[in-house]
């Protein structure tokens, strides 16, 4: 169960399970909660990666693969030599927004301008348009 600390009648709550726990000696896991990303931001960088590759003729894991690139500080990481790519579930929302910007910049660099999130229409119209070549991404 999580718990909020900063509300005084969770905070007592945690600690009485917790005190309860510790006196039948049980193992239990006790980590941070952090924000992560929100579903609309999700939902709209999967969108602004299907347009890029749909205007650049490439598939949705190609145009996935060329977001990490733009934003390698982010995304990479290096252990015993050797280069991994994290997954963006671990970024929160400050982190996510950070590098849909940055692609978007790269994106309208390249000659292609990525639709706002505000931009409902245009969001909408690239929505059919990955729709209808779902074959292709």
């Amino acid at each position: 169960m999580k718990y909020r600390l900063s509300d005084p009648t969770e905070n007592k709550a945690a600690r009485n399970r917790l005190y309860y726990l510790a006196s039948k000696r049980r193992i239990v896991d006790i980590k941070e909660v952090r924000a992560n990303r929100t579903l609309a931001q999700n939902s709209y960088l999967h969108l602004i990666i299907g347009a890029f590759g749909l205007n650049f003729g490439y598939t949705l894991e190609e145009a996935k693969m060329i977001y990490k690139q733009v934003n390698r500080d982010t995304y990479c990481y290096k252990k015993k030599g050797r280069v991994f790519i994290r997954s963006s579930a671990h970024l929160n929302k400050e982190q996510m927004a950070r590098t849909i910007d940055k692609f978007m910049t790269a994106s309208a660099e390249a000659g292609f301008p990525l639709p706002l999130a505000t931009d409902q229409e245009w969001l909408m119209q690239v929505q059919n348009d990955m729709e209808r070549a779902r074959h292709f991404l």
